[in-house]
């Protein structure tokens, strides 16, 4: 499944890159995340929940930048790539505990969606779905707190990458030279980060960003 993921998110960011009809817009955009929907790895789970305590998502919150570059062709039918710095945090607690996990990533996406135009075509609705990878950057950092007392880790694991489907939309308003961009999506994370042959974490997430882009052609 992640070969798959990997070999169709090249094959679209290729075809982005080399067979549109014209390259629309470039741009850059600020992410805010939010964790929702996260799940705990079963491992960690099954240890707490052994001594009578259950742990519930929390939200907690994340952000980045990404570049974008959104290709339209004649049909409005819109294939867009990004690349992009994350940084991606998911939390749980319950019973007294508290526990929040983090690790950077290098985002690479790509996006297929419908152009639809309104307003006298100064505005740009586009609901989209996606496919992501987003490779871990160095360590991850985990932090637990037990009846007020908190024990901080930072380390490597055993996952290289976060995969994830994306579905959301996005809005370019024309303003000046170039275009507002606001984009609303969710992050649905398909595979837990793992380590030491345990699950960590599924890291899901409502994501809401606002940037600028401009015309190429």
């Amino acid at each position: 499944m992640k070969k798959f993921i990997a070999l169709a998110l090249g094959m679209a960011l290729a075809v982005s890159s080399v067979t549109a009809e014209r390259i629309s817009t470039i741009g850059v955009r600020g992410d805010l995340s939010f964790s929702v929907g996260s799940e705990l790895g079963s491992d960690i789970k099954d240890v707490y929940k052994s001594f009578g305590v259950n742990l519930d998502p929390t939200t907690e919150v994340g952000g980045g930048v990404t570049l974008l570059i959104k290709n339209t062709f004649s049909n409005n039918i819109v294939l867009q790539g990004e690349f992009g710095f994350a940084h991606n945090v998911v939390g749980f607690e319950g019973d007294g505990v508290e526990m929040t996990f983090s690790c950077n990533t290098l985002n690479f996406a790509a996006l297929f969606g419908y152009d639809f135009l309104l307003a006298q075509n100064t505005v740009a609705l586009t609901p989209f779905v996606g496919i992501q990878a987003g490779y871990i950057l160095g360590d991850c950092d985990s932090e637990v707190t037990v009846s007020g007392t908190t024990q901080s880790d930072s380390g490597s694991v055993d996952s290289i990458s976060l995969s994830s489907l994306l579905f959301g939309v996005e809005a370019l308003v024309s303003v000046g030279p170039g275009h507002i961009v606001l984009d609303g999506r969710y992050n649905l994370g398909l595979f837990p980060v793992r380590d030491d042959d345990s699950d960590i974490a599924t890291f899901r997430a409502l994501q809401l960003g606002a940037g600028y882009s401009w015309k190429l052609n």
